[in-house]
């Protein structure tokens, strides 16, 4: 994971998903309809489609980009129908962490928190990280299995196609932002490319 900067609810946001879904908080019924689905696309935008637990790129028209409410809507009602809870992610993602609220907020992890071994491609937590924050970085890969098989062989094929040169490392940059500062960071990649 990487961190994440917080970008402004879009202008239509208050009419198309705040008061639908407040009005519906109000009635006896007290549904929780899916009009967040109507902000997915401009949430897709606002973060460059990258998923905020992944860091992999979602591309358009496969049906894996969705809307996961950081605090879950299950515990946090009121929240359901905000733009500041909404995280972008890859559904594999948002069935995973579901409504875990021990998952580190993208908005509030650090770049330097996680890091990314080569030699395996899995996520672990970076070195001297004080103890509290180490084990809570490494409940966060443990909880969103962040080093499954699929993972792995996707961030396989990005680096890969990197080290074989068929694409340029700005497209590392917008389709694996977390690889690109990793390959940085441990000096394999230098920062002006």
């Amino acid at each position: 994971m990487i961190h994440v900067d917080p970008q402004p609810e879009p202008p239509d946001f208050d009419s198309k998903v705040r008061q639908p879904g407040q009005s519906d908080l109000a009635s006896q019924e007290g549904e929780l309809r899916p009009h967040w689905q109507h902000c997915a696309v401009q949430l897709w935008h606002a973060y460059r489609g990258v998923c905020a637990y992944s860091c992999l790129y979602i591309p358009r028209g496969t049906g894996a980009r969705s809307v996961d409410h950081l605090l879950p809507k299950s515990k946090r009602r009121e929240l359901t129908y905000e733009w500041s809870n909404y995280r972008l992610a890859c559904a594999r993602m948002n069935a995973r962490k579901n409504a875990l609220e021990s998952v580190l907020d993208p908005f509030e992890v650090q770049d330097g928190w996680f890091a990314l071994e080569f030699s395996t491609l899995q996520v672990i937590p970076a070195e001297g990280l004080p103890e509290p924050l180490r084990q809570r970085v490494q409940e966060t890969i443990d909880r969103l299995d962040l080093n499954d098989d699929e993972f792995i062989q996707a961030r396989a094929a990005y680096y890969e196609v990197f080290r074989s040169g068929e694409v340029r490392f700005s497209y590392i940059r917008k389709h694996f932002p977390f690889l690109a500062m990793e390959l940085i960071r441990q000096g394999v990649v230098r920062e002006d490319i």
